[in-house]
């Protein structure tokens, strides 16, 4: 085998950069209980036979109730199952307590809410490396008109169009009018608006945006628990550590990652090093802001930030 170039830890930030819907893929055991993670690797094949494809890494606990099960549904996950989606990410727990689920003719786990649901055999396994390639023959289908999940970039988001071009948003003006006087419509577009400007000065400055956010909350040597960090930046935790372990080999931050401690447990300080290399993106972001309202109107700004944190502040109550 040659020598390679890269890291294990850096191939996966690039494949990141791929965004991929999310899946729940269910199947059962030998005892005929119910088995089930999620899966981002799920493609098509084949359309005569019908056959789609999903890897499972030979390591995870299920791994051989899936490669030895004759059947296996792939459940293409809603934008709001967010939640559902991380349940069936966690190993070692029970899974399907507390869950409302049925079940095919084959015996096999359907999750509700799914914006598409693959009903398959397991047509061939396939070695791939430190993973089963799984092959599943699709027997029957179920297709919703949703919105669906999409992870990319450490972080859960949805696939909204791209931008109308100028001729088709003048036809669709008159159907615009309700929808522009929307709050989330008008938060989601200036967000979209200003991030796309910002995130490129983030990525010429050679870090990725979940690490703009992460050093963002850390500025000034803050130190903050896995789960308020992953409040604050969007990013879930078991994609958040992957990316703190590689910034601190960095010398970005420091914390007690890896050491053994439980996820709960874990703390993340910011360092001198990862202060600095974020101290001239503040700058350049409060400049984009007062840019966007008019750098004459200081006071229209302070009033939107504040609305906004009251806003955060109700949404955060009511969860």
């Amino acid at each position: 085998m040659s020598a390679q170039s890269f890291t294990q830890r850096s191939l996966r930030e690039a494949l990141s950069s791929f965004a991929t819907g999310v899946t729940i893929v269910t199947t059962i055991d030998g005892d005929g209980a119910p088995v089930g993670m999620t899966a981002s690797s799920f493609n098509s094949v084949s359309m005569d036979p019908p056959l789609v494809l999903w890897s499972v890494t030979k390591t995870a606990l299920s791994a051989q109730a899936f490669k030895a099960s004759s059947h296996f549904n792939v459940h293409v996950l809603a934008a709001d199952q967010v939640a559902l989606s991380n349940r069936f990410a966690m190993s070692g727990e029970d899974k399907f307590a507390g869950i409302n689920y049925t079940t095919n003719e084959h015996g096999i786990p359907v999750l509700s809410g799914a914006v598409a649901r693959f009903d398959c055999s397991n047509w061939q396994a396939y070695e791939g490396g430190d993973h089963w390639i799984l092959v599943g023959e699709v027997l029957r289908l179920e297709h919703a008109k949703a919105e669906g999940l999409v992870f990319s970039a450490g972080s859960y988001a949805t696939a909204s169009p791209i931008a109308k071009t100028s001729a088709d948003a003048t036809h669709a003006a008159s159907a615009d009018a309700e929808v522009d006087n929307l709050l989330f419509y008008n938060l989601s577009r200036s967000y979209r608006l200003m991030a796309d400007q910002f995130h490129g000065v983030v990525r010429a400055s050679g870090l990725s945006v979940p690490q703009w956010r992460i050093l963002a909350s850390l500025r000034g040597e803050a130190t903050r628990s896995l789960a308020d960090l992953a409040v604050r930046t969007f990013i879930e935790d078991w994609s958040l550590l992957d990316t703190i372990m590689t910034m601190q080999d960095e010398g970005l931050c420091t914390s007690n990652a890896g050491t053994g401690v439980a996820d709960a447990d874990v703390i993340i300080t910011g360092t001198r090093v990862g202060h600095e290399r974020v101290e001239h993106l503040f700058s350049l972001c409060s400049q984009q802001e007062r840019e966007a309202l008019g750098n004459d109107d200081p006071e229209s700004l302070s009033k939107l930030i504040e609305l906004l944190q009251r806003l955060v502040e109700h949404g955060d109550a009511r969860q």
